[in-house]
């Protein structure tokens, strides 16, 4: 099992980047669109698979969308499948998503410590910057990067997204290297995705995405450090 990112030993090794994912990392938000899946689904005769749930996890919303259009031969076109998540989410993530616990406090010493902070997440900008707002923590990020600005048809399995964070704080006067940040991130293959573009990647337990034992043992092993709880 790999060792938890403690704020002071990882300052000591050099890294000075700290980049989030939000859903099922930072915010405790897994069970909503598990539930927006499973009743959006149900509405067609389906249920929700883990390969899909693996799937969606990783996508940005319009991939997402499609994928779910197209494997389930929906009646309605992506973007109106987009419309319908929106409805049930953004009210959620302006008014009710809170911090998982133990996040608020990590990431006050880590701004204590002077570490950049940065998101890369799969959420739209608007609900990736109402969460943060919700929760008074917008303002310690120096980036706040979603799947729809990197401007491509790619996942998270790509490291172009935090690729994109890591340009952007260092086009604010630093000269830090992918070996120098730290990807914090609930999906495997997202963490893969950091670590093929040179990052150092931490394993982040949700129960949602890595319920099974067997599985988050396999993704914690693979990572630099790993966290059950902030």
């Amino acid at each position: 099992m790999s060792d938890y990112p403690a704020l002071k030993e990882l300052k000591a090794k050099g890294v000075k980047l700290l980049v989030f994912d939000l859903d099922g990392t930072l915010l405790d938000s897994m069970n909503v669109w598990f539930k927006v899946d499973v009743d959006f689904l149900g509405r067609y005769g389906y249920e929700v698979t883990p390969d899909y749930t693996d799937f969606v996890k990783r996508a940005s919303i319009d991939e997402a969308a499609l994928y779910t259009q197209r494997r389930y031969k929906l009646p309605l076109s992506p973007s109106e499948i987009i419309e319908e998540w929106d409805k049930m989410v953004i009210g959620f993530y302006r008014d009710e998503v809170e911090l998982k616990p133990g996040v608020k406090a990590y990431l006050d010493e880590a701004k204590r410590l002077g570490f950049q902070l940065g998101v890369a997440t799969a959420l739209n900008r608007t609900n990736a910057v109402s969460s943060l707002v919700k929760n008074d923590v917008l303002s310690m990020f120096e980036a706040v990067i979603t799947l729809e600005d990197v401007g491509k048809k790619i996942d998270k399995s790509s490291p172009d997204i935090f690729l994109k964070v890591l340009n952007y704080v260092n086009a604010r006067g630093t000269s830090i290297t992918p070996s120098q940040a730290l990807v914090f991130d609930d999906v495997q293959a997202a963490a893969s995705g950091a670590r093929s573009g040179g990052f150092l990647t931490c394993a982040v337990y949700d129960e949602i995405g890595c319920g099974d034992p067997d599985k988050w043992e396999s993704f914690a092993a693979e990572c630099d450090y790993s966290v059950r709880e902030f």
